[in-house]
């Protein structure tokens, strides 16, 4: 109520449907891409590609939206597109460090969640920002007889993947060692076998499938985690720009609806096997 009248609806608001439904896009296709990329394996690399072709384009989104939002909480404007286009383009690496700028100024006792594996996440970023502006194109690059990169699946594993596997504990590695060894005593001469690794390395033998398999789930589960965890830090920075838009007057939906999987800790989050809401 203002003034004992009805304060009028945010639907009435030119910007609110828009806000609401990008909001609802990000969303989705961030969820879309996360439940891929951790079913991805070996055996199915068009699910690394599918994975991040969805991620990226809702991670590039959030980001945006972020920026959107700080804009107007501050200047109580948006910018326009050819400022935003000027400035960052399809660029994650740059819009990632607007985020950062945009949460240092923020009240750091209300943010909870930091980004993981410190050691990596910039080699991850820079990945993903190659992802949405060239490297998605690879295989039609490589058709069309355009001078390769390094295949996207195989980069990954490269900048992201082995890393992680350097991180696991000793006994981990060596217990799956042993269990390699033991599948292929009992059925090397009983299998033939020809696959690829994703940092295309062959798989010829029963014991190096059982390797390849179990270092693919483990790098889907924690490669998964470590995108999650990235989208979760820009997140709860949408969050806080919303509530500060929302105490300044301007219609803005509650976001925190779209976004309610990505505040939950790392456990949790980490064990989930899809991210696709109902």
């Amino acid at each position: 109520m203002a003034n004992g009248k009805p304060s009028a609806s945010p639907w009435d608001s030119p910007i609110f449907q828009p806000l609401l439904h990008e909001a609802g896009l990000a969303a989705q296709t961030l969820y879309i891409g996360l439940t891929t990329l951790r079913k991805a394996s070996y055996q199915e690399p068009e699910k690394y590609y599918g994975g991040f072709f969805s991620y990226t384009i809702g991670l590039e989104r959030v980001m945006k939206l972020t920026i959107l939002l700080d804009s107007l909480v501050e200047n109580g404007e948006f910018p326009s597109d050819q400022q935003l286009k000027k400035a960052y383009s399809h660029d994650l690496s740059k819009l990632l460090c607007a985020v950062r700028e945009i949460r240092e100024k923020l009240d750091q006792s209300e943010l909870r969640w930091k980004l993981p594996h410190p050691e990596i996440i910039d080699d991850a970023v820079t990945f993903l920002a190659e992802f949405a502006k060239t490297t998605r194109y690879y295989n039609l690059d490589v058709l069309s007889g355009k001078a390769p990169s390094l295949d996207p699946v195989a980069r990954w594993f490269q900048v992201v993947g082995k890393p992680l596997l350097d991180k696991r504990p000793a006994r981990q590695t060596r217990r799956n060692s042993e269990y390699a060894s033991a599948i292929e005593e009992l059925m090397g001469d009983k299998l033939i076998i020809r696959s690829i690794r994703e940092d295309g390395t062959p798989v010829t033998s029963a014991g190096e499938a059982s390797i390849a398999e179990y270092e693919s789930e483990y790098v889907a589960k924690e490669g998964t985690f470590l995108c999650t965890a990235l989208a979760r830090y820009v997140i709860e920075v949408l969050r806080d720009r919303g509530h500060a838009a929302r105490g300044a007057g301007h219609a803005i939906p509650a976001f925190g609806d779209f976004f309610a999987l990505f505040n939950n800790r790392d456990d949790l989050l980490k064990n989930r096997r899809s991210f696709v809401m109902r």
